[in-house]
């Protein structure tokens, strides 16, 4: 394989830095999990710098590709016929002897001692609108690696829709373009000419924003004026075949300088557009990834929200609970004022029938008051904890609707959509399992003996099987046992008519002082055992939504990081190109 040569210092310099920056974007696209076919085709790249000037003839089938292969090399090296004749991609390259062999599947090498092929290579590909796709295929996949693009159009179906397409795709890859259009023999006069070129002119320009060098030829009568040799007739036939025109453009073209000058700055387009692609698709994730954190984000401002609302609603519920106690004081004042009496001394030393009346008429039904509070709180708590969760639910689902580029997402290939589709899914089925599985009775029946045994464990109410208010109703009944068994002791010693007011003054303090300890402490413990219930709630949606939050801070950093690289690579490309094109360069205009 015969390899370029570039012995100006400069230029040397350039292709090293090229070299670098091809290694870099494959090291990039390697790390971003890119498809194997955009790796391969840096390296691909890395390895044409190398190799000869890549000149790529490219066209419908019939628009005489072959043939203008033909006249240009002055030889009979490619099949010509009115149906497809090139079916597979042929590399014409220089050697002593003609030879030809299949290097892989559709794609053959000819040698040939051809003195154009000694420093150009080139590429005879099948028909744009080939009817075998794999063909049509193998010649796009030609395209980013081409030097030079030579165009074939026919003059008699100029600028069809399949050719339009391809010439798109050219653009994209950054290529130079020469554009032929060919059989001008076909045309009856100069009047049929100018409107060809008119209308191909116009549709590359305002389809495709191109402005190419276009040349008129007639392959035939070119290849028919090299076959009878020097003349007039030869003169007369290679004048009406526009060749020379076009011959004269190539060779001035590629010169020694002007290939080398292409040939560095093939890369670059290729380099170009999949910055450009990525470019993109990094944008987009970015995006889609800041609308996921926005989500996350709302998540974790809606379970604060959730804790501020569940903490107010709870004092409110609360208050009404500690308002039955203080309505039990309030009786229990009411009742020692009125019964701790002389009047009463029989009654008061009846302790048994005392405990009766205190608990008909001060306790009353604060039993039943107080477990129907708790019990509303507890299915409150338990209702508000599923409402919450069935939130999350609809808006994870909300979110793995969002709309995205599927065109740009897919057009790189890697895994983060489905990664990223996969996790929400994740999520959105982790929660959705526990609303499904949600026991509403099993929830508030745990939350329920939850609050009793935390109740319980503070010794302040012995509290049993029969629930929270039992337990209140026990410490008030005892308190008020306790104070009226002293009451009576001391009127049965005989002191009761100096010592019973001073006494019943006594007995409402004490009254009061274990009322309210009970008030404060039961306030505390349900207090504390609604914080410690509302905070393992809220840490389970967290870590419901925590695998995704993580991917998202993880992909955020990466896709930054991508886009950095991205615009480094970007703005090397740009020194390179500005150097390549220093004043002097011989260039196509346009492309």
């Amino acid at each position: 394989m015969r390899q370029v040569q570039i012995l100006d210092e400069r230029w040397r310099k350039v292709a090293d830095r090229e070299h670098a920056l091809l290694e870099r974007l494959a090291g990039f696209l390697t790390d971003f999990g890119s498809p194997p076919d955009d790796v391969s085709l840096v390296r691909r790249k890395l390895t044409d710098l190398q190799e000869l000037f890549l000149l790529v003839i490219v066209g419908e089938f019939n628009s005489g590709k072959s043939a203008f292969i033909n006249a240009l090399l002055g030889d009979e090296l490619s099949r010509e016929g009115v149906t497809p004749t090139t079916d597979r991609i042929t590399v014409l390259k220089y050697g002593e002897h003609a030879t030809e062999r299949e290097r892989r599947e559709g794609v053959v090498e000819k040698e040939h001692p051809n003195d154009f092929l000694r420093e150009v290579s080139i590429v005879d590909t099948p028909g744009t609108n080939a009817i075998i796709r794999h063909h049509e295929e193998l010649s796009r996949g030609f395209v980013p690696r081409s030097d030079l693009v030579l165009f074939v159009t026919s003059s008699d179906r100029p600028f069809t829709e399949s050719e339009r397409e391809y010439l798109e795709l050219i653009r994209d890859w950054g290529k130079k373009i020469l554009l032929v259009v060919n059989k001008v023999d076909l045309l009856r006069n100069d009047e049929d000419r100018e409107k060809v070129r008119l209308f191909v002119e116009e549709g590359v320009r305002s389809m495709l924003g191109l402005k190419p060098p276009i040349f008129f030829v007639s392959a035939y009568l070119a290849r028919k004026a090299k076959a009878i040799g020097p003349g007039i007739e030869a003169d007369a036939l290679l004048k009406a075949s526009g060749f020379e025109e076009l011959e004269s453009y190539v060779t001035d073209l590629l010169d020694e300088e002007g290939r080398v000058r292409l040939k560095l700055e093939s890369p670059l387009g290729v380099v170009e557009e999949l910055v450009r692609r990525y470019s993109l698709s990094v944008d987009e994730r970015v995006s889609l990834l800041e609308d996921d954190f926005k989500m996350s984000e709302n998540v974790e401002s809606q379970l604060d929200l959730y804790k501020e609302d569940m903490k107010r609603d709870f004092e409110a519920r609360m208050a009404e609970i500690e308002n039955i106690i203080l309505q039990v004081n309030e009786r229990g004042d009411e009742w020692f004022e009125e019964n701790i009496r002389l009047t009463n001394v029989r009654e008061l030393v009846q302790r048994n029938k005392v405990q009766e009346r205190f608990q008909r008429e001060v306790v009353a039904d604060t039993e039943k008051l107080i477990d129907e509070r708790v019990e509303e709180l507890v299915d409150w708590m338990v209702d508000r904890n599923l409402k919450q969760w069935r939130a999350i639910v609809e808006y994870v689902n909300r979110r793995r609707q969002a709309k995205y580029d599927e065109h740009v997402i897919g057009e790189v290939g890697d895994n983060f959509e489905y990664n990223r589709s996969q996790l929400l899914q994740s999520v959105g089925k982790n929660a959705t399992d526990v609303v499904q599985r949600y026991d509403r009775e099993y929830e508030s029946q745990q939350l329920a003996l939850s609050l009793q045994s935390a109740v319980a464990a503070t010794a302040a109410i012995e509290v049993g099987a029969l629930g929270v208010g039992a337990g209140v109703v026990a410490v008030a009944t005892t308190a008020a046992a306790d104070v009226t068994g002293i009451t009576a002791a001391l009127v049965i010693a005989g002191v009761g008519l100096f010592i019973l007011p001073r006494q019943r003054r006594k007995a409402r303090e004490q009254f009061h002082e274990k009322t309210d300890d009970l008030r404060v402490k039961l306030g505390e413990v349900v207090r504390r055992q609604f914080d410690t219930e509302i905070n393992r709630s809220i840490e389970r949606m967290r870590e419901a939504i925590s695998p995704y939050t993580r991917f998202v801070r993880t992909e955020h950093a990466r896709m930054t990081e991508a886009r950095s690289s991205l615009a480094e690579i970007t703005t090397e490309t740009e020194a390179l190109r500005g150097e390549i094109e220093a004043p002097g360069v011989k260039s196509p205009s346009g492309s």
